[in-house]
């Protein structure tokens, strides 16, 4: 066996490049939807506040104004960088196909790796705060 390793150059063929501008036409798409969500979700977290008035007269009870509003403000930050690094990636994939260049393609698959450890993470501390959520319910009742 040979200690030392050999790197050898991907060659992207024909038909990979052409998945590879259709995966970034698509991730493009995606994050400008993330993008979009990102922003309605900024002008709920400023218009809520305005209009929690009038819906609370529905109510028999207080709503928590702050709590809602804050819980807007933490889902506009979650969905803004998945939308970034999606939107990075697709761009410096595109733009590395175009000039054929190998360290752009290179901080294109970084910016991928993000949007999955972004994700990654975030699945993570779901499952623990439903495991949280799970024992609190077990105690209490």
């Amino acid at each position: 066996m040979n200690d030392s390793t050999e790197i050898k150059d991907l060659c992207i063929d024909e038909r990979s490049n052409n998945y590879l501008k259709e995966i970034a036409m698509w991730g493009t798409f995606l994050a400008i939807l993330g993008y979009i969500k990102c922003g309605v979700l900024l002008l709920f977290t400023i218009v809520f506040p305005l209009t929690a008035t009038k819906i609370e007269s529905h109510f028999a009870h207080d709503i928590p104004k702050v709590m809602i509003t804050f819980g807007f403000f933490i889902l506009a930050v979650i969905v803004y960088f998945p939308s970034n690094y999606l939107y990075l990636f697709a761009k410096y994939t595109k733009r590395a196909l175009i000039q054929n260049d190998q360290d752009v393609m290179r901080h294109a698959f970084q910016s991928l790796k993000a949007y999955y450890r972004f994700f990654g993470i975030l699945v993570i501390v779901i499952f623990c705060l439903y495991l949280i959520a799970i024992v609190t319910a077990i105690i209490l009742f």
